[in-house]
């Protein structure tokens, strides 16, 4: 009898192990992470939904992603290797300053994604999107190079299209992903603007703001509607429902442009026969064609919707309209009838 019970409890338990699905992260960012213990709420909801996840985090108050580039302890993390994703989070405010944004989270965030794909190659590498401050307002930091200032935001929105842009634009240029953390709290405010998704500071996450976050990496890491997970208790069950709701429409409505959706997307080549020089703040894309023939050039929103079209035979420029947002720029090589395609953010 005692053998007969013991091998039914192992048989179930082989069960249970193989139905879990398990995956391994590592978070890099700061206070935005670990306030309200945003790794610990998606273990939590992972947990009741039958799944592993085993986690690290190093998330110093402050960080930014150069001093993780400069960390010991960040890169002795990444050399662990076998992790399925790493989550990389900026200094809240470096990513609408332009200054920092093009010298020093863009090479940092590069240099982060170069080093995890040397040790993790097959990992996804993820750019948490976080919020822009509750009342917008110009940002001013100086991290040793001087005082560098943003534009002086009108509001929450308007900082959170400038964040949203710069996470967009280190996705495209590396090949990896976007967690749309803000846009998921845009969303919800847009909602029902009596949520309270900020803390008392205004900046970090009230407990509702980390766990609409935690919905949002649910759908990122396992790929599924986060609508009728686990809803934590510190949350009442309506607006759980609520969020769980707006975390699913942002994620899998705009897949693409969280990097998501790669079909009929070809991956950018060494032998391509163009070069794109885009700056996120002008209306006009500079294309250079290296080709012996004339390039067909086509600009779309990324809902779809053609903006403009041109043949390129030297180098030139093409319009955007003054629309902030996302585009898709398709290039065909009238010789070899290859087609491209790459994500241009606009801001």
């Amino acid at each position: 009898m005692r053998k007969i019970l013991l091998l039914t409890i192992a048989i179930l338990l082989f069960k249970t192990s193989f139905s879990q699905e398990e995956i391994r992260v590592l978070f890099l960012g700061n206070s935005y992470t670990y306030v309200n213990d945003l790794p610990k709420i998606i273990d939590d909801i992972a947990t009741n939904e039958n799944k592993v996840f085993t986690h690290a985090s190093v998330t110093p108050g402050g960080c930014t992603l150069f001093q993780h580039v400069e960390s010991q302890t960040s890169l002795s993390k990444i050399r662990q290797g076998n992790w399925d994703f790493v989550v990389l989070q900026e200094q809240s405010q470096l990513p609408v300053i332009d200054y920092y944004r093009h010298n020093t989270l863009k090479p940092s965030y590069k240099a982060l994604y170069d080093s995890i794909m040397l040790y993790n190659p097959n990992a996804k590498v993820v750019g948490y999107m976080t919020w822009g401050r509750r009342y917008g307002g110009q940002q001013c930091v100086n991290f040793g190079e001087g005082l560098y200032c943003s534009a002086d935001f009108v509001d929450f929105n308007h900082m959170q299209d400038t964040l949203t842009a710069a996470y967009c634009e280190n996705a495209y240029a590396t090949n990896s992903y976007v967690a749309p953390v803000g846009e998921a709290w845009k969303a919800a405010l847009a909602t029902d603007p009596s949520l309270v998704l900020h803390s008392s500071d205004n900046s970090h996450p009230s407990y509702d703001g980390s766990y609409l976050a935690a919905c949002v990496f649910y759908s990122v890491f396992w790929n599924k509607t986060p609508i009728g997970i686990y809803h934590d208790k510190q949350i009442d069950e309506a607006k759980s429902e609520l969020l769980q709701s707006i975390a699913n429409d942002v994620f899998f409505n705009n897949l693409e442009k969280w990097n998501f959706s790669t079909e009929n997307i070809i991956e950018n080549l060494d032998n391509k026969n163009y070069k794109i020089i885009n700056n996120p703040s002008d209306n006009k894309v500079i294309i250079e064609n290296k080709s012996e023939s004339f390039l067909n050039v086509k600009i779309f929103n990324i809902n779809g919707t053609l903006i403009n079209e041109k043949d390129i035979n030297d180098c030139d420029s093409i319009e955007l309209n003054d629309t902030k947002g996302i585009y898709i720029i398709q290039i065909t090589e009238n010789i070899s009838k290859l087609k491209f395609s790459e994500k241009i953010a606009k801001y």
